[in-house]
């Protein structure tokens, strides 16, 4: 069964993300309308509930997402093997959802 029902854009953005504030900042490496791949070994556990913070040079869209997955690599090896998260959006913004669809 294909898990994958919403398009992905491979795209690159930078996004800040943490707990209780958006403290630590990574790249995306592809996103949908309902979530996104944070290429990062600055992982949470699975389940964490994490504040988003998108700033583009028009404005800043804040919204929360949850960690569906993470891995994390060896310090040595982060740049060679893939780590990161899965992150599912939570209840995302209808202003996320229009600025998805234009393809910033």
């Amino acid at each position: 069964m294909e898990k994958r029902r919403i398009e992905r854009t491979r795209k690159r953005v930078m996004v800040r993300y943490g707990l209780e504030k958006p403290e630590k900042a990574a790249f995306t490496r592809n996103l949908s309308s309902a979530g996104l791949f944070l290429q990062t070994n600055a992982v949470f556990k699975p389940g964490s509930t994490l504040q988003l913070k998108f700033d583009f040079q028009e404005r800043s869209i804040e919204l929360w997402g949850r960690v569906a997955w993470a891995k994390r690599v060896p310090p040595q090896l982060a740049h060679i093997l893939e780590c990161g998260m899965g992150i599912s959006f939570v209840d995302p913004p209808e202003e996320w959802l229009e600025l998805h669809g234009t393809g910033h």
